[in-house]
């Protein structure tokens, strides 16, 4: 049986206090329509109040599309806003569940959450300062095949019995007992055969003229703007009935589509061992990443670009870096620049920048955020 396997992210605001509180949205939230399954078109509900338990909230996947029935099965995760732990599992993929866009009572499916199991991740640190809650939605599109016509055949006569071929008989292996634990990491990377069988690559991009190889199957797998875009090559090619051309890539450098292409294989960033902090090529390079990730919908490789950016702001690049992280919606590096902005009591010199002069003209409700928080922190009000 088929499947196609889409993941989104859903984002809650949301606070987690110095005292470890959690104080959730109290409003109704709705995310804007998104393609998952290939064609599919959903949108995801938040309800503060579950109406199955007053102690819950309830997240809502409803079927957008129009004249259509589909058959899947969705599970949720919370993810960290900082990347830095994997994703904790709230709702086990459901058995297949069939969608039907005439029918009300099959339009939507609601998956209830405890409140106690956020505040128990708020515990291990998936809530920190005001990043809110980001859930990360899978939704598993099973094709179910047509029923074939069975036409009765005439019995055959029965085949000669051949002497058994003897096999060995494997031991089973032992179960082991799994821990309540936080689960692993959820890769990006889909589970693809053994290299050796992997068949040679059947896509070329080009970049500023270098030539770079890969396979259709595990880009678009990874990410819905390349699907989208080898999709739409494809219909290029069988219109003209020429051999596929060479997808040419505009805005990007070579070595950050090489490090884009290396995470979706690797699930990994490039390595960065032996490179300063200090570096500012090591530096524009995540930024650059970051921008590529937001371009590609990888959402994983942006939260860990975030991450890793977050790590190396100090007095000189701090403006600048916040200035960034809100041009690109980052929220864990905004979080970031603007605890240290508040924290570090270095202002005065984060306020001589020339970063800090282009965030002021550029982007000056960020600075009211920053002022906010630099005012209750010193408990100035």
């Amino acid at each position: 049986m088929a499947t196609t396997t889409s993941r989104t992210t859903f984002k809650v605001p949301g606070l987690a206090t110095s005292d470890g509180i959690l104080v959730i949205w109290p409003h109704f939230h709705r995310s804007a329509v998104f393609t998952a399954g290939g064609y599919y078109d959903w949108s995801i509900c938040y309800y503060p109040d579950s109406l199955y338990d007053s102690d819950s909230i309830d997240l809502c996947l409803q079927l957008e599309s129009r004249g259509t029935e589909v058959t899947i099965s969705s599970s949720v995760s919370l993810l960290d806003p900082k990347a830095t732990l994997p994703p904790l599992n709230l709702v086990k993929p459901s058995p297949p569940l069939r969608f039907d866009s005439e029918d009300e009572d099959r339009r939507m499916v609601t998956h209830w959450v405890p409140k106690r199991v956020l505040r128990e991740a708020l515990r291990h640190g998936y809530l920190q300062g005001q990043s809110g809650l980001l859930f990360q939605w899978t939704i598993t599109v099973i094709y179910v095949p047509e029923p074939e016509l069975m036409i009765p055949v005439p019995e055959l006569m029965p085949m000669p019995m051949l002497e058994p071929e003897l096999t060995p008989v494997q031991e089973p292996r032992p179960e082991v007992p799994t821990a309540d634990v936080v689960p692993e990491p959820m890769s990006d990377v889909p589970d693809v055969a053994p290299l050796s069988m992997v068949p040679a690559t059947d896509v070329t991009y080009s970049v500023w003229g270098l030539l770079f190889h890969a396979h259709k199957a595990i880009l678009a797998a990874q990410s819905p703007v390349f699907k989208a875009e080898l999709s739409e090559a494809m219909k290029k090619k069988q219109a003209i009935g020429a051999p596929a051309a060479i997808i040419k890539v505009d805005g990007m450098r070579p070595d950050v589509f090489e490090a884009l292409l290396s995470y979706i294989y690797t699930d990994a960033l490039p390595d960065t061992e032996g490179q300063s902090d200090e570096d500012d090529d090591a530096t524009q390079m995540m930024c650059d990443l970051l921008v590529a990730a937001d371009r590609y919908d990888l959402e994983r490789l942006k939260l860990l670009c975030e991450r890793e950016l977050s790590k190396i702001v100090d007095v000189e690049n701090v403006a600048k870096m916040l200035a960034f992280a809100d041009d690109h919606y980052c929220c864990a590096l905004q979080d970031a620049c603007i605890e240290f902005m508040v924290t570090s009591g270095r202002m005065e010199e984060v306020v001589e920048t020339p970063g800090y002069q282009l965030l002021r003209r550029k982007h000056p409700l960020i600075l009211v955020d920053v002022l906010e928080k630099f005012l209750i922190f010193h408990n100035v009000y």
